[in-house]
């Protein structure tokens, strides 16, 4: 996959929802930061005219590339090979899609996930721009070849597999695609659940909270959840998918947050710290300090914006 590097508060997620493992296909952006992205896509080809590489597949489904003599095009161009009718992929969606990528020079398969049989889920805007910008559009049901340029790919670093410069080619097929909002947090029902002494929260449903820990603060000796707004929502299950935005903050330390760059996507319904919560639902998550770790006592404002069934 062509994920981008994950923001530092990402690499938190496996802290913030003990007991579970943090999916790697993590991450979309908030509506403020889908407008502001908006207005510095690259141009996209969606109609090449020049000459592409042939995709092929065999009989168990696996693609191959044929490669081509023309130069590589300087633009992000898509083409659609079977077109879908189901719904258009909008900017900062989660979609779920299988895919395989070549070097454009000589064919060479670097990634796979018709190989493996398990498609990837990620978030438009934790890829690259190729897949960023390339993939709206686009409707579930559709097969579509994605060039990109090395600009909107790895640019002028090595990448595994992926020499420097490389020009990318990709076939995608777009399985699934979902709109995450943070419309489902405006209609929950603050609880005035007491909060642990030396912390504080403010903020809007629905809107970036401030965490703020007080400087005498006594760290917390055990993990604890706190419900502070409960969602009208679906209740998240161990099968779903979760998304959230999340704030975390460290005793004595920075305080960090999704909510300026993406939201966040963890499989397992996030774990037991929010499996059996409603979406739409804020939580405050206190951890103690983990000597063997050598992590600091954290606490973790966690708003569930969905979950969707991972199948």
């Amino acid at each position: 996959m062509l994920m981008k590097t994950l923001p530092a508060v990402v690499l938190a997620v496996g802290l913030a929802l003990t007991g579970c493992t943090a999916s790697s296909d993590a991450s979309s952006p908030s509506s403020s930061a889908s407008a502001d992205a908006a207005a510095d896509a690259p141009d996209v080809d969606r109609d090449p005219q020049g000459e592409l590489p042939t995709i092929t597949f065999n009989s168990k489904g696996i693609p191959t590339m044929t490669k081509v003599a023309p130069d590589p095009p300087t633009v992000i161009s898509v083409k659609t090979l079977t077109a879908g009718d189901g719904a258009v992929v909008a900017a900062g969606d989660s979609v779920k899609v299988d895919y395989a990528g070549f070097l454009w020079s000589d064919g060479t398969q670097f990634d796979s996930s018709y190989d493996s049989g398990t498609p990837a889920s990620f978030s438009l805007n934790q890829v690259v721009d190729g897949w960023k910008y390339g993939l709206v559009g686009t409707k579930v049901g559709d097969r579509v070849e994605v060039v990109i340029p090395a600009e909107y790919g790895y640019g002028d670093q090595e990448q595994d597999s992926i020499p420097a410069g490389s020009t990318l080619v990709f076939v995608v097929d777009i399985l699934a695609t979902t709109t995450i909002t943070t419309e489902a947090l405006t209609s929950a029902t603050l609880t005035q659940a007491t909060l642990p002494e030396g912390i504080t929260v403010t903020g809007e449903l629905g809107k970036e909270p401030t965490l703020t820990i007080a400087t005498d603060a006594a760290e917390p000796t055990e993990q604890q959840t706190i419900v502070l707004a409960e969602g009208k929502g679906a209740t998240v299950t161990e099968t779903d998918s979760m998304f959230y935005h999340i704030v975390v903050g460290e005793w004595g330390g920075s305080t960090s947050s999704s909510w300026s760059s993406s939201y966040q996507q963890i499989a397992s319904g996030g774990g037991s710290v929010t499996v059996g919560q409603r979406v739409g639902s804020r939580l405050l998550l206190v951890t103690p300090a983990d000597e063997d770790n050598e992590t600091a006592a954290r606490a973790y404002i966690i708003d569930i914006l969905a979950a969707t069934p991972a199948e």
